[in-house]
């Protein structure tokens, strides 16, 4: 199925073999920008007030928002990753972490691994975006198994051994 954000505030998902939406969530204001996690969990709507609201699709519970986005985009190779644009900045958040920022002119197309797609004017820009920010933000919580998952998505060498190092002080050998 495919999610559409209505200016009514309605999301909905609809099917090309059928002539009825099915209703997923109801906002009080005009979606902007909206994306679907990879495993189809979470959804992340900007509305027109420039707030970013993530929800739980099963529950329709609101687990985050942060505000000063003006698009949004899950990693498609981490379902718990995402980036925003909003006020010259890109943020990437993970889990429930706080998100890192740089500066970044353009909105936020696509993100896959450590590279985030931006539109800039009327062309698409890659942008290489280091991940050791949220690796070091798991490897605090000791959430070795996430952190090795974020470094596969791009960190330096002296990273990879900082995992290591710290996985083997915490006795996970996984």
């Amino acid at each position: 199925g495919l999610f559409m954000g209505l200016r009514n505030g309605q999301v909905v998902k609809i099917f090309l073999d059928n002539p009825f939406a099915i209703s997923v969530l109801k906002l009080n204001t005009s979606i902007r920008c909206l994306d679907i996690n990879s495993n189809r969990t979470k959804l992340a709507v900007v509305d027109e007030n420039f707030l970013l609201q993530v929800y739980s699709i099963l529950t329709k519970e609101l687990l985050f928002q942060e505000p000063g986005a003006n698009s949004v985009c899950w990693n498609i190779q981490n379902e718990d990753m995402l980036c925003y644009s909003g006020n010259n900045f890109l943020s990437v958040k993970a889990a429930n972490f706080p998100p890192h920022q740089q500066k970044l002119q353009g909105l936020v197309v696509g993100f896959s691994g450590s590279k985030i797609f931006c539109l800039q004017g009327h062309s698409v820009a890659s942008v290489e975006v280091p991940q050791s920010a949220s690796l070091y933000q798991y490897l605090e919580k000791k959430q070795f198994r996430e952190a090795y998952a974020v470094a596969c998505l791009g960190v330096t060498e002296t990273d990879w051994q900082g995992l290591a190092m710290e996985a083997l002080g915490g006795l996970d050998f996984d």
